[in-house]
């Protein structure tokens, strides 16, 4: 199973910038789409219609902001997942942050995690939302539950994991607290699968500022990921990041899973 998690920036924006041909290429199982920022009827009708001829398509934009946030999770009809929107908990779900999936004894949670802001104005929301996640993700794993937690995080876990780690010590996505937010997911039982499986090697980014030609010289931050719990690892085939693939300042990340 090709499952792929991507930042698009704007869902209509990257229509016009060959997402369907991309996709159309990549041929995913499961995609994660976060920062939708669209109503499923204000796409375009075509690649509506496309879209839901090959995918059960959860949408689930922000109720509360019009234009922001917001993710999906598309998975192939032949596989019969079923789709949940939101933890369950207003403040997060009225801003469209994660949708459940489920397949089996195997549950995807996929979406946008809060961005603790300019002024670090938000790190308590974002805070709150990777307590409660945690205690989703334990109660499930106790379940029996395989989980595969995907999406737009907005943290890079270590100094190796941002280009310039020095002048973001207080930055928003790396700060001590939501690194140890992250660390609390791992604590749980989760693996960060990409990291396990290149220790050490930098430059591995998803996400690269608009300003100074940043992507171009690879000055970014690896905030996108796929964590899995210790229960699928050695199902996990294959993960990586595809920073050739433009459209959006963030870059798809992709996991192949070994179906029993």
């Amino acid at each position: 199973m090709k499952c792929f998690s991507w930042n698009v920036n704007g869902f209509r924006s990257v229509l016009g910038k060959g997402f369907m041909d991309w996709l159309e290429g990549a041929d995913p199982d499961v995609i994660s789409l976060q920062e939708i920022r669209a109503e499923w009827d204000e796409v375009d009708l075509g690649a509506r219609r496309e879209l839901e001829s090959a995918f059960d398509v959860c949408w689930f934009p922000s109720s509360g902001k019009k234009g922001y946030a917001g993710s999906a999770t598309l998975t192939k009809r032949e596989l019969g997942f079923r789709h949940s929107r939101g933890l369950g908990v207003p403040a997060y779900d009225t801003e469209g942050r994660a949708i459940i999936s489920t397949l089996g004894d195997l549950t995807i949670i996929g979406g946008y995690f809060p961005n603790a802001s300019a002024g670090l104005v938000r790190l308590q929301y974002k805070r709150q939302f990777a307590k409660d996640l945690a205690i989703i993700i334990r109660s499930r794993l106790a379940l029996g539950e395989k989980i595969i937690l995907t999406g737009d995080m907005n943290v890079a876990p270590e100094e190796l994991d941002l280009a310039r780690p020095k002048d973001n010590r207080t930055s928003p996505g790396f700060t001590d607290e939501e690194r140890e937010d992250f660390r609390a997911y791992l604590a749980e039982g989760m693996v960060d699968i990409l990291r396990e499986r290149n220790p050490g090697v930098p430059g591995l980014y998803t996400w690269w500022t608009a300003r100074g030609g940043a992507r171009g010289k690879n000055v970014g931050w690896r905030i996108d990921h796929f964590l899995v719990s210790r229960t699928l690892v050695d199902r996990v085939q294959a993960v990586a990041i595809h920073a050739d693939v433009m459209g959006s300042d963030h870059c798809p990340v992709s996991l192949e899973l070994a179906m029993p």
